[in-house]
């Protein structure tokens, strides 16, 4: 049968010789060692020269981006990315399989490629290199993890560099990787860049009782930073990984965080590969982070900012009935302010802090929190009064007041000054943290007119207003309208400052 596909092959490829078919399928064999019989290496050659076994041009047309699941008869070339490790798995019946993953890419994306069994032995045999152009015929697509994958069975062929696939077409190793700032919508991604940050591990209790691990790497390149996460056995394998890596991951998963940006996450099927070490990332991001950039659910932050206030320090009871106490200080730069909040042992800086004083917080994280965003310091979290090597702008201390009519809901840490429309009514009411008392008044400006609720301790201070009084309502949130009237409410750090005028400037 060898012999009839060689001399199809000569008949339409009349420039070569018998002898350099003949050699060209020894070659095929040898690399093959052994795995492939004399006709099987006859077909490789014939397709490595653009034909099938039957003397015809063999047609792979489908790019990456066309696939879709449910596919039953699939051919593709694409530029080899990587070839994972052969892995063995028992049948329901017993018997012993074998299966190979290999991540193909074109100019339209990236697929894995699936091969069973003879096949899987085929490639191990076959000493594929990334960075090769491969043809797979004849595969079949099914859907795993919400991607489309090609699988390929006994049915199916794979061939090497073949010849009427210019490599031109196909693009190069390094167009496959991408940097940190090009993370950005969910779904797999090779990856590039440098540690920059390593957080501690730790542990946890899954669903069904087993114990999983979970830790956070920083990766910077190109001027931007993403978070990675690693899961139970790459927290191990990169346990010894030391800050100045550069790293590259191979299938990993990107996924939104609760702030919109994205962070990518590495487990069993992602490959983690170290290039180079000892280095620093090309285009380092700025290590500081202005206020108004901070949202909701960011690691690995660092601001330098000024202390404008400084809260007192409170008592609360955590959910199992211990004990904790909080304190928070109110920082400013010059894009806007930001609660740091100090939990437990963390409130004793407050005993070397004063108002005006430079802060730098390194390796915080943020949460939402009633007065809008919140800085935390955490397990690795540090902070530097007045740091000598970080220049941070001398504020100005007095407060910018604000017209009611430039108010805008979820606006914290902003002043108002007004003239009281009517006598504040205090009630009592039932809040998470117990009984409080608050204080319902309203106050205009030349601009507008707001609603004003002070709580707990502010009340006494506005107990017995009379309407004209005008007050200075420093540090307070704005809440979303009610009665058509915009709201603020005192916060953390919120300063009454009662006038006993009866008109406004």
């Amino acid at each position: 049968m060898s012999d009839e596909i060689v001399k199809r092959i000569l008949a339409l490829r009349p420039q070569l010789t018998r002898e350099a078919v003949e050699k060209l399928i020894d070659e095929e064999r040898a690399k093959a060692a052994g795995l492939l019989t004399e006709e099987a290496a006859a077909h490789l050659v014939a397709s490595n020269l653009g034909l099938d076994g039957a003397g015809e041009r063999m047609e792979a047309k489908v790019r990456v981006g066309d696939l879709t699941s449910g596919l039953g008869d699939v051919s593709l070339t694409g530029r080899v990315i990587h070839i994972f490790p052969a892995r063995r798995f028992s049948r329901m019946d017993g018997r012993e399989g074998k299966v190979v993953r290999m991540l193909l890419g074109d100019s339209t994306g990236t697929v894995n490629v699936v091969f069973w069994d003879e096949k899987a032995d085929q490639i191990a045999a076959s000493k594929i290199q990334p960075g090769k152009l491969v043809r797979v015929l004849h595969g079949y697509t099914r859907e795993r993890r919400g991607e489309v994958e090609i699988n390929v069975g006994g049915r199916g062929q794979i061939y090497q560099e073949p010849m009427d696939a210019a490599g031109e077409d196909f693009p190069s190793m390094d167009s496959f990787f991408i940097t940190p700032g090009e993370v950005q919508g969910p779904g797999r991604v090779n990856l590039v860049g440098v540690v920059t940050e390593k957080l501690p591990s730790s542990t946890f209790t899954r669903s069904d009782g087993s114990e999983g691990k979970v830790a956070r790497l920083a990766l910077e390149e190109g001027g931007a930073r993403v978070s990675v996460v690693l899961w139970d056995g790459k927290v191990d394998e990169l346990g010894s990984v030391e800050v100045g890596t550069r790293l590259r991951l191979i299938n990993g998963s990107s996924r939104p965080r609760q702030d919109g940006r994205h962070e990518v996450h590495a487990s069993l099927d992602t490959v983690v590969e170290v290039l180079e070490v000892g280095v620093k990332p090309e285009r380092p991001v700025s290590p500081w982070t202005k206020l108004a950039e901070l949202n909701p659910g960011m690691y690995s932050v660092n601001v330098a900012a000024r202390i404008i206030r400084i809260g007192e320090v409170r008592d609360f009871k955590r959910n199992d009935g211990s004990s904790g106490k909080v304190a928070s200080i109110l920082l400013e730069d010059d894009t806007g302010t930001l609660a740091l909040n100090l939990w437990g042992d963390e409130v004793d800086h407050l005993s070397r802090m004063a108002v005006g004083d430079a802060l730098a917080v390194e390796s915080g994280y943020t949460r939402a929190g009633l007065g809008g965003v919140g800085l935390n310091l955490g397990r690795v979290g540090k902070i530097t009064i007045n740091p000598k090597d970080i220049d941070v702008k001398a504020m100005d201390l007095k407060p910018r007041i604000t017209d009611i009519q430039d108010l805008r809901e979820g606006q914290s840490n902003v002043t108002v000054r007004g003239r009281v429309l009517e006598a504040p009514q205090v009630r009592e009411v039932e809040t998470a943290r117990g009984p409080a008392a608050v204080a319902s008044f309203r106050i205009e400006d030349d601009t507008g007119e707001a609603r004003v609720s002070v709580w707990r301790g502010l009340v006494r201070e506005v107990e017995g207003l009379f309407p004209g009084t005008v007050v200075k309502i420093d540090n307070c949130v704005v809440r979303p309208p009610f009665d058509g009237l915009i709201q603020v409410s005192s916060g953390f750090f919120t300063k009454i400052e009662v006038e006993r005028e009866n008109k406004l400037g």
